[in-house]
């Protein structure tokens, strides 16, 4: 009987071994993934890599309080985080300071059929009625939208503050540093809801005249290659630690970025655009007569010109002026959140510039 007992307590020992051992080796790939996840967030996650000003700095509050001058129509800003910037690509004067701002926000709708844009699609559904297409569109854009109701949101930018007097937030002037070129921070501020409704209206009307042949196009693999391949380096232009290596490096990497995501989304190379030929690697901006990324999609019905509000995230915007290309990550209609090169930028909110400074682009399918 004695030695039953000590039978069966050696035979439990041992399940209970080969059940510990069983566990490890299921949890050893989701431990390794965790891990590696969390030693890539800490190298280039800027809230890992910095400390944000102290909260209720007069900083934080200053753009606690621009924050809600900006979204407050259609957010609740749940969180503001302000970091110190140094560029290193620009001089700049004593009474002259750069600001990475963190803003964490939430759509105050409770249902995608709110949405301004939305509504201004219904109507013109409703006064395209014969139309299959409007009303595909109509179902496909609402799909994507719909994961935005509830969602926490962070998008960041950098900012330039002139002071008058040194380190007095009063009576500045305050711009986007996103690119060389700087323009009003103010461009960022949310439309009104006429205007959001008529840009639904508008993309609707544009598929209602329109019925080119849809391409495959995987919109979360190209925004995934995107976030995978670019940061927000605190102090530096670019880190191209964080850059795939199997791509050739250029000075200026913006169309060269782009092009990668786009192929990262299943669009084939082809004999004209291709890993470092001039229309992979050239914007294609209007202000050139070389062509480029911009317009070898566009003439090959790969993705087509629309308005700020109806471009899909793993689209892309060509801004005009400056001869440069962003990729398109985020957009709930009311916000663009990109990724880019050249400058890195990540999950960075783009400003409602005006069709002649920026061609928005979205993917035919």
């Amino acid at each position: 009987m004695e030695k039953k007992a000590k039978k069966a307590k050696y035979l439990f020992i041992l399940f209970i071994i080969i059940l510990w051992i069983v566990a490890i080796f299921k949890l050893y790939p989701i431990i390794k993934e965790f891990k590696e996840g969390k030693s890539d967030s800490s190298k280039h996650d800027v809230n890992i890599k910095a400390k944000p000003k102290k909260e209720n700095s007069k900083e934080e509050i200053f753009f606690k309080k621009y924050a809600e001058s900006l979204y407050s129509t259609y957010y609740d800003i749940l969180n503001v985080s302000v970091y110190d910037y140094i560029p290193d690509d620009e001089d700049y004067g004593s009474n002259e300071k750069f600001y990475f701002v963190s803003i964490e926000k939430k759509l105050k709708f409770n249902s995608v059929y709110q949405l301004p844009f939305v509504a201004g699609m219904k109507k013109a559904v409703e006064n395209f009625k014969d139309s299959k297409n409007a009303l595909r569109q109509y179902n496909k854009r609402t799909t994507e939208l719909k994961k935005y109701i509830g969602k926490k949101q962070i998008e960041n930018n950098i900012f330039k503050i002139t002071f008058t007097e040194k380190n007095n937030f009063e009576n500045i002037k305050i711009e986007i540093a996103t690119y060389h070129t700087k323009i009003d921070a103010f461009s960022l501020r949310s439309p009104d809801s006429e205007v959001l409704m008529q840009n639904g209206f508008d993309f609707i009307k544009y598929h209602v005249k329109t019925n080119s042949k849809k391409i495959d196009y995987n919109n979360a693999a190209a925004v995934g290659y995107s976030n995978k391949y670019t940061s927000n380096p605190l102090n530096l232009s670019s880190d191209i630690s964080v850059w795939n290596p199997e791509y050739k490096i250029y000075d200026n990497d913006c169309a060269n970025f782009v092009s990668q995501c786009i192929y990262a989304g299943g669009i084939s190379p082809t004999a004209a655009w291709y890993p470092e030929s001039l229309i992979w690697i050239r914007t294609g901006s209007p202000r050139y007569e070389n062509s480029g990324v911009t317009t070898y999609m566009q003439k090959n019905n790969l993705f087509y010109a629309t308005n700020y509000s109806a471009a899909s995230e793993g689209g892309f915007i060509c801004l005009t002026k400056e001869s440069h290309v962003v990729f398109i990550t985020s957009n709930d209609s009311i916000t663009i959140l990109f990724n880019g090169h050249t400058n890195d930028r990540k999950q960075v909110s783009f400003p409602h510039l005006n069709n002649s400074e920026a061609i928005y682009l979205s993917p035919n399918n």
